[in-house]
C-alpha cells in the first residue's frame, strides 16, 4: 500500500512538472505580439461616437474649417441630449426656452473661440485646448445653475437632508437628537 500511495504522488508530481513545461512557452511574453480584441467588451467611452471627440479622431494642426465641424457636430450633440433629457423630465415650456437661450449664448461663445482659434486657417493643439476649456466652463456653469444635485442633499441612507441645514445622523443613518 505504501508503494502505491508513494507512486501516486510521484506520478501527479512529475505530470504537473511536464505539464508547465509544456505550457510555458505559450504564457512566455512575445514583444511583438497584440492580444486580441474583445469581441463584446463595452467600453467606457460607447455611450458617445469617437467623432464627436474633439482628439480622437484628427491630428494637430487640423484645417479651421475641419474643427468648425467638430464644434458644430458637438454643439449639435450637447441639444439632443438636452432635448432628450427636456422628455425624461417634466419641464415646462418657459423653462425649455429659457436653458435653450442660455445653451445658444454659450454655443455663440464657443463659435466665435473656435472662430478666432482658426483665423490663421490652421488650429494648433493649443487653440483647440482652450476653445475645449471654454466649453467645459460654460457647462459647468449650465449644469450647476440647473442641474439639481442630488447627491449633495442627501445624506447616508439616501434620506434628504434638511433645507438649510445638514442633517446630523448617529452610526445607524437616524438623525442625531439636538442637545440643549
Amino acid at each position: 500500500m505504501m508503494f502505491r500511495s508513494f507512486a501516486r504522488s510521484l506520478f501527479v508530481a512529475l505530470s504537473l512538472a511536464f505539464a508547465t513545461t509544456a505550457a510555458a512557452p505559450a504564457f512566455a511574453d512575445d514583444a511583438t505580439a497584440k492580444p486580441a480584441p474583445a469581441e463584446n467588451a463595452k467600453d467606457k467611452g460607447a455611450s458617445r461616437p469617437k467623432k464627436l471627440r474633439l482628439g480622437n479622431m484628427e491630428k494637430f494642426p487640423m484645417a479651421a474649417d475641419k474643427f468648425m465641424k467638430r464644434v458644430e457636430d458637438r454643439i449639435a450633440h450637447v441639444k439632443t441630449k438636452l432635448e432628450a433629457a427636456f422628455k425624461k423630465h417634466s419641464t415646462s415650456d418657459a423653462e425649455k426656452a429659457r436653458i435653450n437661450k442660455e445653451l445658444e449664448a454659450g454655443a455663440t461663445a464657443i463659435r466665435e473661440a473656435a472662430k478666432k482659434a482658426g483665423s490663421d486657417g490652421t488650429v494648433t493643439a493649443d487653440e483647440a485646448k482652450s476653445v475645449k476649456a471654454l466649453a467645459k466652463k460654460l457647462a459647468e456653469e449650465m449644469r450647476a445653475k440647473h442641474h439639481d444635485d442630488k447627491k449633495g442633499d442627501k445624506g447616508k441612507k439616501g434620506e434628504k437632508a434638511d433645507k438649510g441645514e445638514k442633517a446630523e445622523k448617529d452610526h445607524h443613518g437616524k438623525k442625531a437628537e439636538k442637545e440643549s
